[in-house]
């Protein structure tokens, strides 16, 4: 049986959008200017600044005494995240032509992601670096969420935006990003 296994935050979800939404949520609730979002948008650089990092720099940057404001931001974030383009419409139709589908990703609150964009029901399973206990590189991460959509890797494919440790770790893969987005890739899978 196919397996196509997508990485959540880079393929299925646009996250930046979702993290753009509580960025104006929450310079609402604190009554910051526009340019205060353009300033905790390039803060976040694109989820790469370390959350702990990132939270005590806005702390700083708006002198904001709140404790939970990392605890908030996990809460509503990710009902904020919504699906890439084609994506609640693509998957139907990849799991309707045979195919195995399972998401990769990293961290407790994909799986709120998961959920609340309703991809969860979409897909056969999924595995999550830091929960599961493997990094996102970690070849294992690949088998063991072949091995919760009941497959094995041997006719798997990797779509991400990352493709690196797919290929190293043996697997066909279709890179996401700005020549290719999401549905595209869903359809040439589909092709294949």
């Amino acid at each position: 049986m196919r397996l196509a296994l997508f990485d959540l935050d880079t393929t299925l979800v646009d996250r930046a959008e979702g993290f753009r939404r509580w960025v104006w949520e929450f310079c609402a609730e604190h009554r910051l200017a526009d340019a205060d979002a353009e300033w905790l948008i390039a803060a976040d650089d694109r989820g790469r600044t370390d959350r702990a990092t990132f939270f005590k720099n806005l702390r700083e940057r708006f002198d904001l005494q709140e404790p939970d404001l990392e605890d908030g931001y996990r809460e509503r974030c990710p009902a904020l995240v919504p699906a890439a383009p084609g994506v609640l419409a693509g998957l139907p139709r990849l799991r309707a032509a045979g195919w195995r589908i399972g998401v990769l990703g990293e961290g407790e609150p994909q799986l709120s992601t998961l959920l609340c964009t309703g991809i969860a029901g979409l897909v056969d399973g999924w595995a999550l670096a830091g929960p599961d206990g493997l990094s996102t590189s970690d070849p294992k991460l690949f088998a063991l969420a072949a091995e919760r959509c009941e497959t094995t890797l041997d006719s798997a494919w990797l779509v991400g935006a990352d493709v690196e440790a797919g290929r190293s770790a043996g697997l066909r893969t279709v890179r996401v990003g700005p020549d290719r987005d999401t549905a595209a890739a869903i359809a040439l899978l589909l092709e294949s």
